[in-house]
């Protein structure tokens, strides 16, 4: 089969990480190209792609209607006639005119994202059954739900529960304060060592993005510099072999419609705690494999971490717990399992 994942850019993130995933597993069977729209791309993501796909960046800057270039993007599609085109932006039909040979699929990445045409694609698959959910509401049928996976081999998992000192707090993403709400736990760190007297501890941030200099003011601003490090965007082998250094990783998103680092963080046998938001609350099922806060509440967060550090044998249990789940319903390989499923109808 010729496949072609169709996306606009290829910055760090859990849609392009899970493209990335995908291809790699479709190429030992299949033809596979992965077309890059825009300029945007992260060279260290584009560097593990399997040498045997074939990439093409069209190097478009970002909301251009460059007629010819949007003409250049649908005729090497024309061209190539792939058996079925994957695309990873709910908005791809700004620039890509399907035509009526070619079969399309739509993977609908995260909740309010602007949906063009969404009607013309031949399937549309939501990565939760939250997002399935928004899509519904939105008048959109034809929806199948898959999981977006991790490769759970290549994780390192952690030995034993024993926390460390200081504990040692992670969160992975973007920095987007009004959409992964960092801001949030930054606050919540606050309290813990104001309110709750708990001073021995560390909050990592990993990851690059627009907020980083709103996000240090706000540690100076609450004199937490000695608290908090941003060690900017690494790798995934770099996060998949020292997530199991940590104690806690917390995810305190505003929105959210998956969250791949909650898997990773299971995936690695440490604790998870999330903002309580459809797709993370899936994922823990609703407190059973993990821990949750209220949405947008730092001194709830707060709590929640205070639980997480004086209950250590309840947490010990359901890490456990969490690790058996994730590797049942979240590898990768069954990812690409159900997708080869939807392409073949």
């Amino acid at each position: 089969m010729k496949v072609l994942h169709l996306i606009f850019s290829l910055n760090i993130g859990g849609s392009e990480s899970m493209m990335v995933d995908i291809a790699n597993r479709q190429i030992v069977n299949n033809d596979v190209y992965v077309y890059i729209v825009n300029s945007a791309y992260n060279q260290i993501l584009l560097d593990s792609f399997n040498d045997n796909i074939k990439i093409h960046l069209f190097n478009r800057k970002e909301g251009s209607k460059n007629p010819f270039k949007i003409l250049e993007i649908n005729w090497a599609i024309y061209k190539l006639k792939p058996d079925i085109v994957h695309c990873h932006d709910a908005d791809i039909n700004k620039i890509f005119f399907i035509h009526p040979f070619i079969k399309t699929l739509l993977t609908v990445h995260a909740i309010d994202l602007p949906l063009i045409r969404i009607s013309k694609f031949n399937k549309i698959v939501a990565i939760s059954s939250a997002v399935k959910e928004y899509l519904l509401k939105r008048k959109v049928s034809n929806v199948s739900v898959i999981y977006n996976g991790v490769e759970t081999s290549t994780i390192d998992s952690k030995k034993d529960q024993i926390a460390h000192k200081p504990f040692k707090i992670v969160q992975v993403g973007r920095l987007n304060h009004c959409i992964k709400g960092q801001h949030i736990l930054i606050e919540a760190l606050m309290l813990l060592i104001t309110k709750h007297k708990i001073s021995d501890i560390h909050l990592d941030f990993i990851g690059e993005g627009s907020s980083f200099s709103f996000l240090k003011d706000l540690v100076n601003k609450y004199e937490l510099a000695d608290k908090v490090t941003f060690h900017g965007i690494k790798d995934r082998s770099f996060i998949y072999s020292n997530l199991k250094n940590y104690d806690l990783l917390v995810q305190p998103s505003i929105i959210e419609g998956f969250g791949l680092t909650v898997v990773e963080g299971m995936s690695a046998k440490i604790p998870v705690l999330v903002s309580k938001n459809d797709g993370p609350m899936e994922i823990i099922q609703n407190g059973k494999y993990g821990f949750y806060f209220e949405k947008e509440n730092a001194t709830d967060c707060a709590n929640q971490i205070r639980k997480i550090i004086i209950s250590r044998e309840k947490v010990n249990q359901i890490v456990e717990n969490a690790y058996e789940y994730c590797l049942k319903n979240f590898d990768i390989d069954k990812t690409v399992e159900k997708y080869f499923m939807e392409y073949q109808k």
